[in-house]
C-alpha cells in the first residue's frame, strides 16, 4: 500500500491509510487553532509553580483523606488567627495572590519559615487549617446551599459526562478518552495547580486532550453563559472535591469517646 505523507504546521506524518488524513489534520490543528482563536499566550499554558522545595518541609505528605474545613477552623483559630486574623473582610489583592498559589506550595510555607508548624501540628492538621484558610478567602459553596445545588446542576449537565458526578474522572465517556479525564479527587493533581491554572484550563482547554475550551459557551438548558465569572465559580466548585465540610473522622472518634466517658461518669 502506498504511504501518504502529510505535512501540517511543519509536522510530517506518514500514513498507510489515506482515510486517516482528515483525522490527523484535526489532531494537529486543534491545539493551534484553539490558541489562536482565544489569543492564549504561551505563558498561560505553562505551570505556575516550580517543584516544591522539600528542604522546608521534609515530612511532606499529601492528606490521608479529604481535609476538613470544620476541623481546620479550630486549628486555624488556635494557631493562626492571632497573626492572620479572621476572614470577615477579604482584601481583593489577597484573593488575587491566593489564586496564583498552589495548595502544595502553601503547605510548604506552613511547615517552614516563621511558622514551623511541622513541630506543633500533625500533617493532617496543617492541611485542615490550610484548606479552611483557602476556602474562606477564595470562597466555597456551603453544603446544602441553593448556590451549591445550582453548581451541582451546571457541572452535572456539562462536565460530569467526562469527569463524573463525584469528580473522579469516571463519567460515561471516560473509557473512550486518552489521556483520561482529570480525577479531581487526586491530591497530586489538584493540589499542584493554582486556581489561575485551573481557570485557564477550563477557559481555553488543554491541548492534546479531550478537554475543550469552555470560554464564551452557553448552556441553553440553564440559560447560563460560561463567562469569566462563571469559570471562576467552576474553579471554586472543582476545588470542593478535595476537601470536606464535615468534622474530621478522627475528631468524630474523639468526640464519641468523650461522650462515652461522660455517660460512664453519669452512670456511676
Amino acid at each position: 500500500m502506498d504511504i501518504k505523507v502529510l505535512e501540517i504546521n511543519k509536522v510530517r506524518i506518514n500514513f498507510k491509510a489515506p482515510g486517516l488524513i482528515l483525522l490527523a489534520m484535526l489532531m494537529v490543528m486543534m491545539p493551534v487553532s484553539a490558541a489562536s482563536r482565544t489569543g492564549l499566550s504561551s505563558s498561560l499554558i505553562t505551570e505556575w509553580e516550580s517543584e516544591v522545595d522539600r528542604s522546608e518541609c521534609p515530612d511532606f505528605l499529601y492528606p490521608s483523606h479529604n481535609p476538613s474545613i470544620i476541623t481546620g477552623k479550630k486549628v486555624y483559630q488556635n494557631n493562626c488567627a492571632k497573626c492572620h486574623g479572621s476572614f470577615t473582610d477579604v482584601d481583593p489583592q489577597l484573593v488575587s495572590y491566593m489564586r496564583k498559589r498552589t495548595p502544595e506550595k502553601q503547605f510548604e510555607a506552613v511547615c517552614g519559615g516563621n511558622h514551623n508548624f511541622k513541630v506543633r501540628l500533625t500533617i493532617d492538621e496543617r492541611w485542615d487549617a490550610l484548606m479552611y484558610m483557602r476556602t474562606h478567602i477564595l470562597g466555597y459553596y456551603p453544603k446544602g446551599s441553593d448556590v451549591g445545588a445550582s453548581m451541582d446542576s451546571l457541572f452535572g449537565g456539562n462536565c460530569a459526562i467526562c469527569h463524573g458526578t463525584r469528580g473522579q474522572g469516571d463519567g460515561n465517556l471516560h473509557k473512550m478518552l486518552y489521556p483520561p479525564p482529570a480525577n479531581f479527587n487526586m491530591f497530586k493533581r489538584l493540589y499542584t495547580r493554582s486556581d489561575e491554572k485551573l481557570f485557564n484550563e477550563i477557559s481555553y482547554g488543554i491541548p492534546w486532550t479531550a478537554m475543550p475550551a469552555w470560554k464564551d459557551r452557553h448552556d441553553f438548558d440553564r440559560h447560563q453563559d460560561f463567562d469569566e465569572e462563571m469559570v471562576w465559580k467552576l474553579v471554586r466548585y472543582v476545588r470542593s472535591f478535595a476537601y470536606s465540610q464535615e468534622l474530621d473522622r478522627l475528631d468524630k472518634g474523639r468526640q464519641r469517646l468523650e461522650e462515652y466517658k461522660k455517660s460512664i461518669g453519669e452512670s456511676n
